[in-house]
């Protein structure tokens, strides 16, 4: 059954908390990105204990635990599901079969944030939401990249964004008949709309910024919001503090990039709204 979701965009801190969440109740089934365009391939060589490349966590262990009965239901409902911005059928159906499992699961995806409200209304799940400074985001796309990297795929580059920001573009400017634009600005449309309509439908939103200036402290608040999810303070020396590889010259170039990207674009006011999340104390 689908009792929580921990939705956020990719670089957002998802990982780092969905860790934490599934320290925190362990009794509980925590699937790691549900939605994974290489699910299915990367479970069939799976062992328990792994752990993931990139993150060093073993990612998929929980999927192991799901009786294989359901897990061969979702396998044939799994589909690609990036730059998801609707509702679908397929999607319905796919959720359907892990809401099917007979264990109380939580979600963690990074392509659902503008269908979460659908999520709540089809199963009554908890939707918590992470949010992080946009511009911190962005650069943790590019964590290695020297600036003449940085500046070429982010200004000169309209594809080749790692974190999936071209797929999200491509379906709002089909839906919305948008203009080309560099990955930036793109980014800067998908930021604020994806993360707009996540607060729009939470219980409870993190700050991601709050969480990494004070952990244990911001863990202690959140557990007050959070009716299916938990992060246990003892596992706060796990948020790890920002790194700054640019400087404040290059930080504002962007900041002003973004902010008359989203005015130009008409919606500043959203933008505004997921700020007062990503700053609120």
């Amino acid at each position: 059954m689908i009792e929580g979701i921990l939705a956020g965009l990719f670089r957002q801190g998802t990982t780092i908390l969905w860790w934490i969440c599934k320290l925190s109740t362990p009794d509980k089934l925590h699937l790691y990105e549900p939605c994974h365009q290489d699910l299915f391939d990367i479970l069939s060589k799976w062992q328990k204990g792994m752990k993931d490349q990139m993150h060093k966590l073993p990612l998929w262990d929980d999927y192991l635990e799901i009786p294989s009965e359901h897990l061969e239901v979702m396998r044939q409902r799994h589909d690609n599901f990036n730059g998801v911005i609707e509702w679908n059928k397929q999607l319905e159906q796919y959720l359907d079969a892990i809401n099917a499992i007979p264990s109380p699961c939580i979600l963690q995806p990074c392509r659902l944030n503008f269908v979460l409200f659908d999520l709540k209304l089809r199963y009554g799940c908890e939707i918590v939401s992470i949010v992080r400074n946009p511009i911190d985001t962005w650069f943790a796309h590019f964590p290695y990249a020297d600036i003449d990297h940085l500046m070429t795929m982010s200004f000169d580059k309209s594809d080749g964004d790692p974190f999936y920001t071209n797929d999200f573009y491509a379906s709002l400017q089909q839906k919305y008949d948008l203009p080309p634009l560099c990955n930036f600005e793109q980014f800067a449309i998908v930021w604020t709309l994806a993360n707009y309509y996540a607060i729009c439908a939470s219980d409870a939103v993190i700050s991601y910024d709050r969480v990494v200036d004070k952990p244990a402290y911001e863990f202690m608040k959140i557990n007050r919001k959070c009716k299916t999810m938990q992060f246990d303070v003892m596992y706060a020396d796990l948020i790890k503090k920002y790194t700054h590889i640019y400087d404040d010259k290059i930080r504002r170039k962007f900041e002003i990039r973004f902010e008359q990207t989203v005015a130009e674009f008409g919606i500043d006011a959203y933008y505004d709204r997921v700020m007062h999340y990503v700053e609120s104390v």
